[in-house]
């Protein structure tokens, strides 16, 4: 059974969360983020983060998945998450049902955000990346390119649609084939180009672009 904490100081929103997700998951609630942690996720009240930034540092860390949950947390704040290595952001007034699917699809590598969003997390991951790197790497790039040259046309399609934010389902109606296949080529194409996420997938390609 997957292991889930959470953190946060909101009584009604820890009960409401903990009732939503115990029968699925191994719940605790997490008192001090700033310790040993171990669990698969862990669901964050964005209320904490304002009120300690450095709790973005700990996203970039962590091998765990963080799932964010807010209200109306505004949507650069959602992005600066993202950036910092959170896995999605669900609004605290959504239904339990949808903030267990949001964990769901985190556990599974997704990234739960507005897909309006996606090209601006990319974009801003970009942009951190080049101010960490003082010089191109062409050698590095060049291989880069070869390898996604090695992509099918079919991995290229996957790929195209991962781009604008697409998730498996939307992928897999759009070209008429399964989610199950969907997820293989997802897999093939992690491999070939040695990224770890669609996330990271979309900034190479952006880059490459």
């Amino acid at each position: 059974m997957k292991q889930v904490l959470i953190f946060s100081k909101n009584k009604p929103l820890i009960n409401l969360w903990y009732s939503t997700l115990s029968s699925i998951y191994k719940v605790s609630v997490l008192d001090d983020i700033y310790t040993d942690l171990n669990a698969d996720a862990i669901i964050i009240d964005a209320q904490q983060i304002d009120s300690d930034d450095n709790l973005l540092s700990i996203f970039q860390e962590s091998t765990i998945q963080f799932l964010v949950v807010g209200s109306n947390w505004s949507a650069n704040s959602q992005i600066e998450a993202l950036t910092h290595g959170a896995s999605g952001y669900c609004d605290a007034s959504e239904s339990p049902k949808l903030i267990l699917e949001a964990l769901k699809q985190i556990l599974k590598g997704e990234i739960w955000i507005q897909r309006s969003l996606i090209p601006k997390v990319i974009g801003s991951l970009i942009k951190v990346k080049a101010s960490k790197t003082e010089d191109i790497n062409h050698s590095s790039s060049k291989k880069s390119k070869e390898i996604l040259d090695s992509l099918s046309s079919r991995e290229m399609d996957v790929v195209k649609m991962i781009q604008t934010g697409g998730n498996n389902k939307s992928i897999a109606s759009t070209l008429h084939i399964s989610e199950r296949t969907v997820k293989a080529h997802l897999t093939s194409i992690f491999k070939k180009l040695n990224v770890p996420s669609r996330l990271h997938l979309a900034v190479l390609i952006k880059e490459l672009s």
